[in-house]
């Protein structure tokens, strides 16, 4: 696929807010100041292409055996797959991308990275809006626990996110290790319940950014503005509507009444965003973390002044 990708304006909203929580760890242990933070722009399978033939059954067979023999018109059920799709009680969403789009979309500047991998992967499962966890591979452990209103950060992520804000031209009072080592000395967990999160925490939140992606990426509304080859296909034992060209692929479950999005692929300037979805009203929710091991602000706040 050879369109480039452009840089999200959401991304770049993003990218320059800092939330309540790492603001402060920023500016008290950094001794920035005022200053902005540097501007910005998991195990799972990656989007089974091999389709209906490497299951031993032939598209042309499941549509003769199927009622819906011809995929459905795109256009008529474009906003039927999203509305549909967060309709639902629970799912796991994978996304595996080029490095440069995990920088766009989740605002940590490219600097930060010059020695790391090309790629990085998002998994986010459970409730659409409720009990999830969100496990991202930009380092180990980063993880984040959401239930309803509250939300939880392991001490690896919060370190993560406390160097990825430090200006580079700022030497840090507090060096990475011992903040790691002072915070995993209290707990494991960061309440950021009160803070703007930089990475999506739920499905629906995953959900939306998906959707504002396609429009972005492609400079279109509708999918259906595109000239799209149409096929039936299979994905995990499920059979699916396959729209897509040379830049797009999106495939939804062959339901008329509940099309739900089943996997994407979106053009990238270094790699394509490779999106699949599974465990529709199936997928686990995690566990709450106890309430000894999660740091709470005012904990924070007096682990970082011990600090400076």
């Amino acid at each position: 696929m050879s369109s480039t990708t452009k840089t999200s304006p959401k991304a770049v909203s993003r990218a320059s807010s800092l939330t309540a929580v790492l603001g402060i760890a920023a500016l008290a242990l950094a001794g920035c100041g005022g200053e902005d933070p540097r501007e910005a722009e998991n195990p799972q399978e990656n989007l089974d292409a091999e389709g209906a033939e490497s299951q031993g059954v032939a598209s042309d067979e499941i549509a003769e055996s199927e009622d819906d023999q011809e995929v459905a018109d795109l256009a008529e059920i474009e906003d039927d797959v999203w509305e549909s799709s967060m309709d639902q009680s629970s799912v796991s969403i994978n996304m595996v991308a080029g490095l440069e789009r995990g920088h766009q979309l989740f605002g940590y500047a490219p600097e930060f990275f010059e020695d790391e991998g090309e790629s990085f992967e998002l998994s986010v499962t459970g409730e659409l809006e409720g009990d999830s966890a969100a496990v991202l591979d930009y380092t180990p452990d980063f993880e984040v626990l959401s239930f309803g209103d509250d939300a939880y950060q392991s001490v690896e992520a919060f370190v993560f996110d406390y160097q990825a804000q430090v200006p580079p031209e700022v030497e840090p009072e507090v060096d990475a290790e011992e903040l790691r080592a002072a915070l995993s000395a209290e707990g494991e967990w960061i309440d950021v319940s009160g803070a703007e999160p930089s990475v999506p925490r739920t499905p629906a939140a995953v959900l939306e950014m998906l959707r504002a992606e396609i429009t972005e990426t492609l400079e279109v509304d509708s999918l259906a503005e595109l000239e799209l080859e149409t096929s039936l296909d299979t994905r995990e034992g499920q059979n699916v509507w396959v729209y897509s060209n040379e830049e797009v692929e999106l495939a939804v479950l062959a339901d008329q009444e509940s099309p739900q999005l089943i996997g994407l692929v979106l053009p990238g300037e270094d790699a394509d965003l490779e999106v699949t979805v599974t465990d529709w009203e199936e997928a686990g929710t995690p566990e709450q973390p106890e309430d000894d091991t999660v740091i709470q602000d005012e904990q924070l706040q007096q682990i970082l002044n011990d600090l400076v």
